[in-house]
């Protein structure tokens, strides 16, 4: 039961952090590229200008082209400033359109025509009717909780100064008030159980050394049946962590988002920044190289004073409309001791976010360590459960650490405010609502009292035999499956001591006392 008990809080665990990582974890996912000529292609610029943006690659050499640029040449080097040159490099533009080179024969006919003749007229031509337009309508729906949640933390913004990780701690002491009332109810939880391990361990001790199936079952039911009449839950501890899970999730949202959920703009504005952000210089855009993370703090982090050319971006056709979105907007501060939280921890510049990975694993395996003192062990006297224990104490704190370097620092710097946070308010609980000890005598007593009621259980099972109602008593689970069948008649035992006294008083009677007429018989006899 205990292991159990234990290898499912230790599965929920698991699952929990693998649901997190891969949540966190952005997929990249190959495209197959469908690059026939259909009939909805009425002319070259209109396939071209459907094909080129299904490659990356493809779309940004062929727009750095017409600004041009040459990005497929030799030894090319994306440069600091690249304004728009004012003609049209068709052998970039060519090589750009290699990149989706179509496969069947009749496209490829088409594609080469176009490829040898291509003019600038319709380089340009095909530049324009690429351009998307940016859907700038605010976040609706399902995901205007975030919003609400992402005002709120604005406003802690503004109350620390513009400071975001700052922010960030006040809202994590704000959330851990909140989980305060789950967690009075997991530390009386945790009460209980204390209070019944006494009880529990005088069933186990009824059952040592049976390892049949039978006993197994019967010892687990017996648990059980005491777990429902204490009104005790041992599944009760994992609700905090089944609530905490989408909070984790929601503020990571807020986290790599600020854009969208902080500042309250529309999804289409952040990912029309990022594609500006990401793009070449030579294509018009910034030339920034992000790490793993999605989102807009990284960017907001980086590019904060470098929007400038924004509004002249050629990839859609609203640029100037979606610049216009982020006047008057203020940028949180990322900086936190010297280092730029919005940046991903790793073996690069700036090295200093190393130390994130290392206070998260620091942090959490002190805090596990400290809330297993604090609370009730139950298997904390067995070497098994012991060593699982001290693995989880590892692979936890790993897993966490893993996160951190796929997420921006300021998570990785909540998970250690959290951390802080929750373990004093364990500590805080354990003081307020201390666990009940129990020694050898408790559970000697419980194990008479358990014994007490096994013999009472027994005392009427003639009754209960005889009215069809056969409920044999897991104490003596080996005599009872002696018990004579439904509608037998048992007699009680101090009647059968009675049955087996009688025949023993009758033998010796003869031996011992004769009747006084027999006497007299033998008087005559002698005088005889």
């Amino acid at each position: 039961m205990k292991k159990h008990h234990f290898l499912g809080k230790a599965l929920f665990l698991l699952l929990a952090f693998c649901l997190v990582a891969a949540t966190l974890v952005s997929c990249n996912k190959s495209t197959t590229l469908d690059t026939a000529w259909t009939s909805a292609d009425t002319d070259a610029p209109t396939y071209f200008a459907r094909i080129l943006p299904m490659s990356d690659e493809a779309r940004e050499k062929f727009t750095a082209a017409s600004r041009g640029y040459n990005m497929s040449a030799e030894g090319f080097v994306d440069p600091e400033e690249a304004p728009d040159l004012g003609f049209v490099d068709l052998d970039g533009a060519r090589a750009a359109l290699e990149l989706v080179k179509p496969s069947d024969d009749a496209s490829i006919a088409k594609f080469t025509e176009f490829r040898d003749n291509l003019t600038e007229d319709e380089v340009k031509t095909t530049v324009e009717k690429m351009k998307t337009t940016v859907d700038l309508t605010p976040t609706s729906g399902i995901k205007m909780i975030l919003v609400w949640i992402g005002k709120f933390l604005q406003l802690l913004t503004k109350m620390t100064a513009g400071y975001y990780v700052w922010a960030l701690f006040i809202f994590a002491l704000i959330v851990e008030i909140l989980m305060l009332p789950f967690g009075i109810k997991q530390q009386k939880n945790s009460q209980k159980q204390a209070k019944l391990r006494p009880k529990e361990l005088a069933i186990r001790k009824k059952y040592a050394g049976r390892t049949d199936q039978v006993s197994a079952r019967k010892m687990q039911e017996e648990i059980q049946r005491l777990y429902q009449q204490e009104g005790f839950n041992p599944m009760g501890g994992c609700l905090p962590l089944l609530i905490q899970m989408p909070i984790l999730i929601a503020l990571y949202n807020l986290v790599v988002d600020p854009l969208q959920y902080v500042l309250g703009k529309g999804q289409g504005l952040s990912a029309a920044l990022s594609s500006y952000c990401t793009t070449a210089r030579a294509a018009g855009g910034l030339g920034v190289s992000l790490s793993k993370s999605r989102g807009t703090i990284e960017l907001l982090s980086k590019v904060t004073d470098k929007l400038e050319g924004f509004a002249n971006f050629g990839y859609f056709g609203n640029s100037a409309a979606c610049a216009a979105e982020l006047e008057g907007v203020t940028v949180p501060n990322f900086n936190f001791l010297g280092m730029n939280t919005g940046l991903i921890p790793g073996f690069h510049k700036p090295y200093i976010l190393l130390l994130i990975p290392v206070l998260t694993f620091v942090f959490y395996f002190a805090s596990m360590k400290l809330n297993r003192k604090l609370t009730f062990q139950p298997t904390a006297n067995d070497p098994q459960m012991g060593c699982s224990n001290n693995m989880m104490d590892i692979t936890m704190p790993l897993m966490s650490v893993y996160i951190t370097f796929i997420v921006p620092a300021a998570v990785g710097i909540y998970w250690i405010f959290k951390s802080i946070l929750s373990t004093g308010k364990q500590f805080a609980l354990a003081k307020l609502m201390p666990l009940p000890t129990y020694t050898e005598e408790d559970i000697k007593a419980a194990e008479r009292e358990l014994k007490g009621k096994s013999k009472g259980d027994r005392s009427g099972a003639a009754e209960r035999i005889a009215e069809g109602r056969v409920i044999r008593s897991l104490h003596h689970i080996d005599d009872d499956d002696d018990l004579p069948p439904r509608g037998a008649v048992i007699e009680d035992d101090e009647d059968d001591e009675a049955e087996e006294a009688a025949p023993e008083a009758t033998e010796k009677a003869p031996e011992n006392k004769m009747s006084a007429p027999l006497k007299q018989d033998r008087k005559t006899d002698k005088k005889k």
